[in-house]
Order: structure tokens, then C-alpha cells, then sequence
């Protein structure tokens, strides 16, 4: 196959891909022409077809070696936990605002303070501790304990 149109540059970069050997090709393989004269079909075997694939940046592997990290992954459930809890609290308040009964949200505060388990980070402990204070003082003015 022959394409004439591409740039200069372009057409070095897939030259020098397509140089590399195949895996399991053999003398009979067929390549692309990026701008030779010929018919690529006379010249079969000239050159083998190459893989493409590019290798992983060091960026890409670090991002995937991140994600499988367990203790990341253990730490940003935590956190996700400590959210819950304030996102438990902003309902209750808005609910109480609203004047609508609070049975629901207080039920969820007080579920949400008997699985909660103080997080192993020092930093994301204290913000925890904080939020389980709160719902506690918020679970005993309705006159609930958890």
C-alpha cells in the first residue's frame, strides 16, 4: 500500500515502525510503502509489518501502581466514611430546618456511629473524631445514644 500525502515526518516515524520485525513473520510477509517508489506487493518481503504498540509511560504506571496500592485504597474509604457521616448531618439539619420529623435521619446517624471505626491516618483520624462527636451531640439532643 502507498500513501503519498503524508508529511514528511510522519511518514519517517511509520518507516522506522514498520523496519522492526514481526513475531512469528516470516520472509513472505507483506509491508506499507509511506512514500517509496514501487509497488508494495512486488516488494513483498522487503520489510515485515511492525507492531505499533507503544511501551507504558512512567506516568501510566505510576497512576496504576497508585490505584492498586491498599493502604491508598483503605485510606480514601475512610475518608469517604467521614464524609458519610457529615452528609448524614447536613440531612438531619436540613430536615430539622424544615420541620419535617428526623426519625429517618437520625436512625442513619445513629447506624452510621455504630459501624464507624476511627481511620489508622492521624490526620483523617482527628477529622473523623470530630464528625462521631458531632452525630453524637446531635443523636443526644433527640434524646438517642448509639
Amino acid at each position: 500500500m502507498r500513501i503519498d500525502t503524508l508529511p514528511a515526518l510522519l511518514r519517517a516515524a511509520l518507516q522506522a515502525n514498520l523496519a522492526l520485525p514481526v513475531a512469528g513473520a516470516g520472509t513472505d510477509a507483506r509491508r506499507f510503502d509511506v512514500g517509496a517508489t514501487g509497488d508494495g506487493a512486488a516488494e513483498a518481503g522487503a520489510r515485515p509489518v511492525a507492531s505499533i504498540a507503544q511501551p507504558a509511560t512512567s506516568v501510566q504506571m505510576l497512576v496504576a501502581l497508585a490505584a492498586i496500592d491498599p493502604a491508598v485504597e483503605r485510606r480514601r474509604k475512610q475518608a469517604v466514611e467521614a464524609e458519610r457521616g457529615l452528609t448524614l448531618l447536613d440531612r438531619l439539619d436540613r430536615e430539622v430546618a424544615a420541620g419535617a420529623p428526623p426519625a429517618e435521619a437520625l436512625e442513619a446517624l445513629a447506624d452510621w456511629t455504630r459501624g464507624f471505626t476511627l481511620p489508622d491516618d492521624p490526620q483523617l483520624a482527628e477529622i473523623a473524631r470530630a464528625v462521631d462527636l458531632r452525630v453524637r451531640v446531635e443523636l443526644a439532643r433527640h434524646d438517642l445514644i448509639a
